[in-house]
């Protein structure tokens, strides 16, 4: 599945669920772009937090947690998360996240060629 046919299918699960991704004016606009902000960082928190116990596993004799192989598939779901946030909130803004995405590289790729080796 294409990535474009993966963003479309979440955008309209979404708006099937009452998750608005278009709206009347900017104010609605704005508004939701800073409840899925909201979201967002929540969801990086839980992946921070979850990456944490991790760390303190590794580096504090003693501590209880889950060690990375154990941790790596709810970290992997967060990071699922957080991508369907990036959807919504390029979707509001009425942007094209796989396009954006190939630009931004083209962008990367002249700025860090120094250091390629």
């Amino acid at each position: 599945m294409q990535f474009s046919e993966i963003i479309k299918k979440q955008i309209d699960a979404d708006t099937r669920r009452g998750f608005p991704t278009s709206f009347e004016n900017d104010r609605e606009r704005q508004d939701q772009l800073m409840r899925d902000l909201v979201g967002l960082v929540g969801e990086i928190g839980e992946f921070a937090d979850l990456l944490k116990k991790v760390g303190l596993v590794l580096s504090t004799p003693g501590y209880s947690g889950p060690s990375l192989a154990e941790a790596a598939p709810q970290l992997r779901l967060e990071l699922a998360d957080v991508a369907i946030y990036l959807f919504r909130l390029s979707t509001i803004l009425e942007g094209d996240l796989e396009n954006d995405v190939l630009q931004k590289m083209k962008i990367n790729d002249k700025r860090y060629q120094y250091l390629e080796r």
